[in-house]
């Protein structure tokens, strides 16, 4: 299986032969990029049919393999296998990933850096594939960073902007403050197994609960910074700043799947913990409610999906934190689908309403019946209805829950499945019911609408290959039960019902104050995040700068008024004539001060500041180390 080397390599080819290059020949060139996911995406359907199918007999296959470092005894290696999960991963990432990049090309076509853009989406797209198909959690750590910084470019790609410059920032700090558990827990990890591959970190090496839950938890909580889970969740609704068609890659496929990834990879060590287990469930559980309640809230349409997404990442965590790996993958395949339309759906709705505000929308129905039916597809799956894809994977955790007797996880599931299927009503007739508020409507280009409908159809059919997916997996995905599936639809439709009672039946103005005034304090904390950002800035942001300025005060006042005494002391001793001849002394001392100042100028121009050159800085010493795999490799 050696062509499966080219899954990620391509689109990182794309992006080392487009970024380079000048404007004008970048922006010729981006069908380079799009050509180049098309083909992984090929390899990709290729290496999922060759595993198929799968189960527990299933072994990893080696595609790919450079050795480059040996620490003791243990071989730090570049490797990219294939096995049944890593092929389904492949599969979905290139799937969206070339719908995503067929979506850019009619809705950034206006816009002068549009080469750029396609360079960061395939390296993007590149370091997921890369991280899917890692065989150590050195590897993944690797292509984790490489996420990072891809995100940081993208979601910042309107740099010359206010907005976009501080979402993108905070993305990094944010995500950062994660990765450093992660780097903890791959440095507590060597401690205890001597190797970072797979196969003896997970199956090999005999756990002792003590020391799997210290590496668990600090894994969970690097997967917390990338997977958005509270408190480390503020960063995701701010990255709506970046262009639409790379928030549908960042919050559906790619960088938010990764922390979901992590946990599932890693699943032997936390249920080895059973302490880091419980913790995963109560983070995704409280996760799910909040991020539907503050869906709930919003007026951006972009922002509903963010915390949509956050929502949703929280039921994979429930899933996983109960024990169901399968399930939470089984959610994450289906979110992948439903989520990305939606967003795309959303990147229509903006070109044509010419706003994100959903208050200043409505009517789009009758003008854009295309991007209605397909949405509406999504939102059903969202929501929970069947027979979406959505319905299937909720209704699988729901399950795992009922079997596992996780009753206050199941309640507070259910609570925030209600709220989802409310925020999805409020969400669609707003936008799409009512009288309009903008004139000159019209449907979106052909290659927007295309990858959203072939999304549309994959979100209505994908759910009924649950069981086969459970059997590639090695785990058995049972179609719903009666009862579990009743619970779920009935809740579903509560609060769709409940939505369209407030949102749907307006036929002039609607009128939400009396409803914002019953639910007053708890209305004023959501429209404020329930004060995550706010205690982050008085508790995190300002004691952090209110330190600097005392430092830059202390270096000012108290270091330079120490050296400057010094000075002048020297100085007047040179000037009486000491007893003995200062002249080789000032020449030694001048000497080492002009070459401090030297050398401190040329380091200077590493140390800025500046996010963005810390971000080239790593980027180009991961591409070192990638050439220097490559030429091991080869």
């Amino acid at each position: 299986m050696g062509y499966v080397a080219l899954i990620p390599l391509l689109p990182a080819l794309s992006f080392a032969v487009l970024a380079p290059l000048p404007r004008a020949w970048r922006n010729w060139l981006v069908p380079v990029s799009v050509a180049a996911v098309v083909a992984s995406l090929g390899l990709s359907v290729a290496a999922f049919a060759a595993t198929w199918p799968g189960g527990h007999e299933a072994h990893a296959q080696t595609a790919f393999e450079a050795v480059f470092a040996h620490i003791g005894g243990a071989e730090l290696a570049f490797r990219l296998v294939v096995d049944p999960v890593s092929a389904l991963m492949a599969l979905v990432v290139t799937l969206v990933g070339t719908a995503v990049q067929v979506y850019s090309v009619g809705y950034m076509h206006r816009e002068e850096r549009i080469g750029w853009y396609f360079a960061a989406l395939s390296l993007f797209t590149a370091a997921m594939l890369t991280l899917v198909l890692a065989d150590n959690f050195l590897q993944l750590y690797m292509a984790w960073e490489v996420m990072g910084l891809c995100s940081y470019l993208l979601i910042g790609f309107w740099h010359q902007q206010p907005g976009p410059r501080a979402a993108s920032m905070k993305a990094f700090l944010t995500t950062r403050v994660g990765d450093v558990g992660f780097a903890l827990g791959l440095l507590v990890m060597y401690a205890n197994v001597g190797s970072f591959d797979f196969a003896a970190v997970l199956h090999e090496h005999a756990w002792q609960p003590a020391a799997a839950t210290a590496v668990a938890l600090l894994l969970l909580f690097g997967a917390m910074g990338k997977s958005a889970q509270l408190p480390l969740h503020v960063w995701l609704p701010d990255a709506m700043a970046g262009p639409t068609p790379a928030s549908a890659l960042i919050h559906a496929a790619t960088m938010v799947a990764a922390g979901v990834y992590l946990v599932g990879r890693a699943m032997p060590i936390f249920e080895a913990s059973g302490v880091a287990l419980t913790v995963t469930l109560i983070v995704g559980a409280l996760t799910a409610l909040v991020g539907g309640l503050l869906a709930a809230v919003q007026h951006d349409v972009k922002k509903v999906l963010a915390y949509s997404t956050i929502s949703q990442l929280g039921y994979m965590f429930v899933a996983l934190g109960a024990g169901g790996f399968v399930a939470g993958m089984y959610h994450l395949v289906t979110h992948a689908f439903f989520k990305s339309l939606l967003f795309l759906g959303a990147g229509v709705i903006i070109h044509a309403a010419h706003t994100q505000d959903m208050r200043e929308m409505g009517g789009l129905a009758k003008h854009m019946p295309v991007t209605t039916a397909a949405f509406g597809a999504g939102a059903l799956a969202l929501a929970g209805v069947p027979p979406m894809a959505g319905f299937f994977s909720k209704d699988e955790i729901l399950t795992v829950l009922v079997h596992e007797h996780q009753y206050a996880a199941l309640a507070i599931a259910l609570a925030a499945a209600f709220v989802t299927a409310f925020y999805v009503a409020r969400l669609f007739f707003r936008v799409f019911t009512g009288p309009p508020q903008t004139e000159h409507l019209k449907e979106a280009h052909v290659e927007m609408l295309a990858p959203m409908v072939v999304l549309a159809a994959i979100t209505a059919v994908v759910g009924f290959a649950g069981p086969a997916l459970g059997e590639f997996l090695g785990h058995e995905i049972p179609w719903p039960e009666p009862g579990v599936a009743a619970l779920s639809v009935g809740v579903a439709a509560a609060g769709l019902a409940a939505g369209w009672w407030v949102y749907g039946r307006r036929t002039v103005v609607l009128n939400t104050r009396p409803l914002k005034e019953r639910f007053g304090v708890l209305y004023t904390a959501l429209s404020l995040k329930l004060y995550f950002d706010l205690t982050y800035d008085n508790f995190v942001v300002k004691p952090y700068a209110r330190l600097a300025a005392w430092l830059a005060r202390f270096d000012l006042g108290v270091i330079d008024g120490v050296v400057n005494g010094a000075g002048r002391l020297w100085q007047a001793l040179s000037a009486a004539g000491s007893w003995f001849d200062t002249r080789a002394v000032d020449g030694a001392v001048n000497g080492a001060a002009a070459a401090v100042v030297a050398s401190g100028e040329r380091v200077r121009a590493i140390q800025v500041g500046r996010v963005q050159a810390y971000q080239a800085l790593m980027f180009g010493a991961i591409v070192l180390v990638m050439l220097l795999l490559v030429v091991k490799g080869v």
